[in-house]
């Protein structure tokens, strides 16, 4: 192959791969790209060929203008001002066009750009961990086409342009050119300097428009939850800081809804303040009455909610931002919601809290009638009546989970109250026909109550020592008024078989366990790694930095005062990780030394058999370690007699090594594998007798 088809072949392999995964990640059509490759694979099959007509200048001059009015359409119409896809399209719409215009040598790298500029959009508007795997296989595919250009040009200027040139030994210079590449960049990534936000806002971002998160959100519609049964994308991680609270179910609780129309339910009303800030935490009940006693740190993944998840029994939250809001429900809000991972801590006692306004009087929203039929009135008094001594709402609650079933399988309502249908025709829902049933029939005996939604149960993750709310935990309940000496009371109607519920060990399971775990720490740790991330880095190193300066000054470290008066300003920085261990703080540099050693014995091992004349040029710059002088123009005899001369105990070794790559390199005759070993054995020998050597003269 020629270096100029060489050359194509290699820039639309290149070309190929660049834009693999803007399609994943909402920022290129599928039909887009899919056009895309069939042009870059009619062009690699034209690469082949030689006698091929490659389109003119004028001919893509021409295209370029023809293509105008579509990229105006593109930007007016079609994505209404955004830049970012209208431009990815241009991008691919160039490189397309110069690949089949590879008139001259600078075409080449004018294709060459355009693909780099689809591998930065694809890098740039990713946030999946695959995304090192496309990474690193389009750095080596560019790597080794820069290489090979390189290589080109040399022989083109000796005027060496149309024979196949000699075969290179790329294979350990392009894996370390990669390894070398990957774990400079670790270092550079974590001290450049950083904005005070992440640089990545969200799954899927790039696009210049809000991306909204799959899976539960502020809406309250009859077939939200049921719809995400069976969505196992993680929502939340807890961690206990120390002792759990006996009997804890994990019920998280994130909205409350009191208006019902018809088929969705309306956001309880916010209130003018938020929960009060005071000892460092915003309180959710007096500290003197209600200390907390137990503490869960939690992770809250992006959801299309503003909602702060909070287990029931909450007293307190230790969050990093200056003010959250409430309803009359008792729910908490961020005042933005956030678009990155959020840490941070809530405060529990022994029971469930249930905040909340109590209700005003019969035009309280929690009161209010819509959707209440007359025969809900009297099924409500009937459940009520079965029930004996148990309270109106505990009655309700065991009436609709003794006599009715739990189905994810729902037809559409067959009249205008989907709720009236469940009751006395279909008798069959998931959790929020049952908990907007309860809610309507308490209400039809005069009981305030509301509905709430959020979180129920969670998975252990033995890996990391946390437990995995997935989206597939949401739930739908009840919190009734059971008068002011009680206070708000929760009930869960749903029966007990269509409660979220924990799936049994297995294989799968905990490798999708690992596999949560790492994307747990992409997220947390390269989507959202921010300025005070690094300060927290910088402090983990100078602290490892003195245990090994006190390991080895075998004295005890004195720690650095601190001037009286310095406050921590309150900023939106992540909450703090735990204080770290000796495997914390030692674990990193240990993970790194085994990766770098990997690499190291991978490119040993893939490194080519030694050869005569490469044991020559080892030799060579040992003697002249030496103080030898053996240049480039000296000759291999002359090598030897100032060798034999200077190390006459080293005359058999040298002699042998010569002798081989003399009858290699002009006899053509390749050494065998015994041979080979004699080689290494001699350029060891030759090792230790110029050390020795080196000693004595010392």
């Amino acid at each position: 192959m020629t270096f100029a088809r060489e050359k194509r072949w290699l820039l639309g392999w290149l070309a190929l791969l660049a834009p693999l995964p803007l399609p994943f990640n909402d920022l290129l059509e599928w039909t887009v790209v899919a056009a895309y490759w069939i042009v870059v694979l009619a062009f690699l099959r034209r690469a082949t060929r030689e006698d091929v007509e490659w389109l003119p200048n004028w001919a893509a001059n021409v295209l370029g203008l023809l293509y105008l009015p579509f990229l105006w359409f593109d930007l007016r119409s079609l994505w209404r001002g955004q830049l970012v896809k209208p431009l990815v399209h241009l991008i691919l719409f160039t490189l397309a066009v110069k690949l089949f215009a590879l008139r001259r040598e600078r075409d080449k790298w004018h294709a060459l750009f355009g693909a780099f500029f689809l591998f930065l959009a694809a890098m740039a508007t990713s946030v999946h961990p695959a995304i090192l795997v496309y990474m690193t296989v389009f750095l080596v595919v560019a790597v080794l086409t820069l290489t090979r250009f390189a290589y080109f040009h040399v022989l083109a200027a000796f005027g060496h342009r149309e024979r196949d040139p000699a075969r290179l030994p790329l294979r350990g210079f392009i894996a370390g050119a990669v390894v070398s590449t990957l774990i400079v960049a670790i270092p550079l990534f974590l001290f450049l300097p950083r904005v005070r936000t992440p640089y990545i806002l969200g799954r899927g971002a790039g696009t210049g428009t809000i991306i909204h998160g799959t899976g539960f959100s502020d809406e309250m519609t009859l077939d939200g939850i049921g719809s995400i049964r069976g969505d196992r994308t993680v929502a939340l991680r807890l961690a206990y800081d120390g002792g759990t609270p006996p009997n804890h179910e994990r019920r998280i609780k994130i909205i409350t809804y009191d208006r019902f129309a018809g088929t969705y339910w309306k956001r309880s009303e916010k209130l003018e303040n938020g929960p009060p800030f005071s000892g460092g935490f915003f309180r959710l009940a007096p500290m003197a009455a209600m200390p907390p006693k137990y503490w869960m740190t939690i992770w809250r993944q992006r959801l299309d909610s503003a909602g702060l998840p909070l287990p029931v029994e909450a007293v307190a939250i230790e969050a990093p931002v200056w003010r959250l809001e409430s309803d009359r429900g008792g729910g908490v809000f961020f005042t933005v919601p956030p678009m990155e991972v959020t840490q941070y801590r809530a405060g529990m006692g022994d029971e469930p809290l249930l905040r909340g306004l109590p209700p005003s009087g019969p035009d309280d929203p929690t009161l209010d009638t819509t959707g209440i039929t007359e025969r809900m009135r009297t099924l409500a008094k009937t459940a009520v009546d079965q029930g004996g001594k148990s309270s109106p709402a505990a009655s309700v609650e065991s009436y609709l989970t003794s006599n009715y079933g739990y189905t994810l399988d729902l037809t559409a309502p067959r009249t205008d109250n989907p709720i009236d249908d469940f009751l006395f025709n279909s008798k069959q829902g998931h959790c929020e026909y049952f908990a907007s049933a309860m809610v309507l029939l308490l209400r039809s005996q005069g009981i305030p109550a509301r509905l709430v939604t959020g979180f129920l149960g969670a998975e252990y993750n033995p890996i990391e020592g946390y437990f995995i709310v997935r989206q597939n935990n949401a739930h739908a309940w009840v919190e009734a008024w059971m008068g002011a000496s009680v206070g708000w009371r929760q009930f869960d109607p749903t029966p007990v078989v269509g409660r979220p519920a924990s799936e049994p060990m297995s294989v799968a399971l905990v490798l999708q366990q690992a596999w949560d775990f790492v994307q747990f720490r992409w997220d947390r740790y390269v989507l959202t790694y921010g300025f005070y991330d690094q300060l927290q880095a910088i402090g983990r190193l100078r602290q490892a930095w003195n245990q090994l300066w006190t390991l080895f000054a075998h004295k005890k470290a004195v720690p650095t005062p601190v001037p009286e008066g310095i406050v921590a300003p309150q900023t939106s920085a992540p909450l703090a990780d735990p204080p770290a261990g000796p495997w914390q703080t030692w674990g990193a540099a240990l993970v790194m030394l085994i990766l770098i050693g990997g690499a190291l014995a991978l490119l040993r091992w893939r490194r080519p058999p030694l050869t005569a004349t490469r044991a020559y040029a080892q030799m060579r710059r040992r003697f002249e370690r030496r103080g030898l002088t053996a240049g480039e123009a000296v000759a291999a005899l002359e090598i030897r007699r100032r060798a034999v001369r200077q190390f006459p105990e080293l005359r058999r070794e040298t002699e042998r090594v010569i002798e081989l790559y003399l009858r290699e390199s002009f006899g053509a005759v390749p050494v065998s594998a015994a041979e080979r070993a004699e080689l290494a054995a001699a350029l060891d020998d030759i090792r230790r007798g110029l050390r020795k050597n080196g000693r004595k003269a010392a």
